[in-house]
């Protein structure tokens, strides 16, 4: 059930053009190395996650029941 609070939603129809679409999230975090684990997103190793990331993370677990794993993926 979509759960993501107004302020994250303004945020990312602000980056993506659409509060409530996860493909502009999803899309930008697959192009900066995410691996996506069967709805479980984990990061790429050797880097940190910028701002942008951490809002493009939040929203797909708030809004589209994502879930995050810190742990990196190995390179």
């Amino acid at each position: 059930m979509p759960q993501a609070d107004d302020e994250l939603r303004a945020k990312i129809e602000k980056m993506f053009g659409d509060p409530v679409d996860d493909s502009g999230p999803y899309k930008k975090l697959i192009d900066a190395g995410f691996v996506d684990a069967r709805g479980i997103l984990r990061p790429p190793a050797g880097r940190d996650i910028s701002d942008d990331e951490w809002t493009c993370i939040a929203f797909l677990c708030d809004e589209w029941d994502y879930s995050f794993d810190p742990e990196p993926v190995a390179k």
